[in-house]
């Protein structure tokens, strides 16, 4: 590492809290780094909803826009 980089990543740690530590590089898979949940019907729960909120956006259409 030349001096420049290491000026830089010694100024980074002085930057941070106290009670973050030092930063550690963790190499994770796709799946390990995934934050959402793929299982539990979770689209059957999206497209349900899409159809629902189509479905009364055009209620509301036919109620108070359609003459």
């Amino acid at each position: 590492m030349s001096s420049t980089a290491d000026y830089r990543n010694s100024e980074h740690e002085r930057s941070r809290a106290p009670e973050y530590g030092s930063t550690q590089h963790d190499t994770k898979s796709a799946t390990e780094a995934r934050q959402g949940v793929t299982g539990h019907n979770v689209s059957t729960v999206l497209v349900l909803s899409l159809v629902a909120v189509v479905i009364a956006f055009a209620a509301i259409y036919a109620l108070f826009f359609a003459h």
